[in-house]
């Protein structure tokens, strides 16, 4: 069994296909998809991503037995509102940041009660919309408890607000995205959540009539894999509710968020020059949804609060919308030296600029070629795209030989790569399509370059022609 068939076909079974050598992604094959669409081509499965919704809400669902579970998807990692409506058809609200991310939960149709206003150093004016449309805020400073009462007296209403705190970490393990830096010291530098020499006075604050305090919000993020470190984590936070209740007189949060931060199966991070995945145990969803919740619950009740009736959240983000997309990529021609040393490249029409954890977090995304005889003799190739940097997509990759025009798939690319997508070498964005069944549509138009010029201006003292120009 190849890469392909352990990552990308295993994260999403019967969402990613191989028939006589052909790629599918559901019942479309890859192909009639670049020709009709073109490429480079993000490509989303909406059966993948049902199912992936559903799976987290079944494995928390289960382990939660207090109370009410809900998904917060992360609308950073994917803002295509198309998406979002399907997540809001399975009955989850967004997590999200700033005025962007809120106006993307807006268009998708996510009830205003499942969205948290999330992240720090909110204006007064996103503040205030949220407000507005019956938001949660997660207040992350005081000065957020004074906007945002400001905003529930000018609006007539009530504003539903919950507070972000950082649990105090203890760990020494090392943060894998960090350089195995310690946890304690990465999570100590993480700038979102209230101080704690500050609870004291957002508390007072969250006293007035204008605010329902209704629950309490954190985040670990993706630091490792290891449960027990994420069990070491909930048990902080449950001594910071507890400790929040003796700070403001006996409150006690109705909701508990316990953010995101599980790697999904098969993750790429880090991952760099291996082309094959290291051996490592990555928790399923269940295994992962059992600890945090039995963890919580026991650490709850060693601190006299009771979980009875407490609702649940999970922000799920890289982890629901990795591994739901492809990436499709044509090859546009292939070299090799002999001198100074041997090497070989193969060209392909993308980029890291559509790809940009490729960078950011170092990822190795599985390679399938479509319709490639598994037979052909391989050689290592660079796989490089068209920017003016080295551009290596993927190290030493071993490939067949390739005639321009064959295709190439990258998995578990739906979450980050668009969102995070720049226009360097003025390349404009890639689409994104939505494929169900054997039907597909587009959700995010392909960039023109005269979209990527769009925002350029010529002031008026430089319109006169420079002698010579083209026309």
């Amino acid at each position: 069994m190849g890469v392909w068939e352990e990552t990308v076909m295993a994260a999403a079974p019967g969402a990613f296909d191989r028939r006589d050598g052909r790629l599918y992604i559901e019942d479309c094959p890859i192909e009639e998809l670049a020709e009709r669409y073109g490429t480079p081509l993000h490509v989303i499965s909406e059966a993948a991503l049902r199912a992936r919704a559903r799976e987290f809400q079944a494995a928390f669902g289960s382990a939660w037995s207090h109370g009410p579970v809900t998904l917060l998807p992360a609308v950073k990692a994917n803002y295509a509102v198309a998406l979002h409506r399907i997540l809001a058809q399975e009955g989850c609200g967004a997590d999200l940041f700033g005025p962007g991310e809120l106006e993307v939960a807006v268009r998708a149709g996510i009830p205003p009660a499942l969205i948290s206003l999330n992240g720090t150093a909110k204006d007064a004016a996103t503040i205030r919309r949220a407000v507005e449309l019956g938001a949660r805020i997660t207040l992350d400073s005081v000065r957020e408890v004074e906007l945002a009462r400001e905003a529930a007296q000018a609006c007539g209403k009530r504003a539903e607000v919950r507070v972000r705190v950082r649990p105090l970490v203890s760990s020494e393990a090392g943060s894998e995205p960090y350089g195995g830096m310690p946890q304690r010291e990465v999570f100590g530098r993480y700038k979102p959540g209230i101080p704690w020499e500050d609870l004291d006075a957002a508390g007072a604050a969250l006293q007035a009539p204008e605010l329902d305090l209704s629950g309490v919000h954190m985040h670990f993020g993706r630091h490792t894999i290891d449960l027990d470190e994420f069990g070491h984590v909930i048990d902080r936070y449950a001594e910071a509710i507890a400790e929040l209740r003796e700070r403001w007189d006996g409150w006690e949060p109705r909701t508990i968020d316990i953010g995101g931060g599980i790697a999904h199966h098969a993750d790429p991070h880090g991952r760099g020059g291996i082309a094959t995945p290291p051996e490592r145990e990555y928790p399923t969803v269940a295994l992962y949804a059992q600890a945090l919740c039995g963890r919580l619950a026991e650490g709850l009740e060693r601190a006299g609060v009771d979980p009875a009736g407490r609702a649940l959240e999970i922000e799920p983000g890289r982890s629901l919308f990795g591994p739901v997309g492809v990436h499709l990529s044509s090859v546009l021609a292939s070299k090799r030296q002999e001198s100074p040393f041997q090497h070989a490249w193969m060209e392909l029409d993308t980029s890291q600029t559509h790809l940009p954890d490729i960078v950011l977090e170092r990822c190795r995304y599985p390679i399938a070629i479509d319709g490639e005889d598994p037979d052909a003799p391989r050689e290592p190739y660079d796989v490089v795209g068209v920017n003016c940097s080295s551009d290596v997509l993927a190290h030493g990759e071993r490939l067949p030989a390739l005639a321009p025009g064959a295709l190439v798939a990258f998995g578990l690319t739906g979450a980050y790569q668009d969102a995070g997508a720049t226009n360097f070498n003025v390349l404009p964005r890639a689409a994104m399509v939505l494929v169900h069944g054997a039907d597909s549509d587009v959700i995010k138009a392909r960039e023109t370059i005269d979209d990527v010029l769009a925002r350029d201006v010529v002031p008026s003292h430089l319109q006169s022609p420079v002698s010579g120009a083209p026309a």
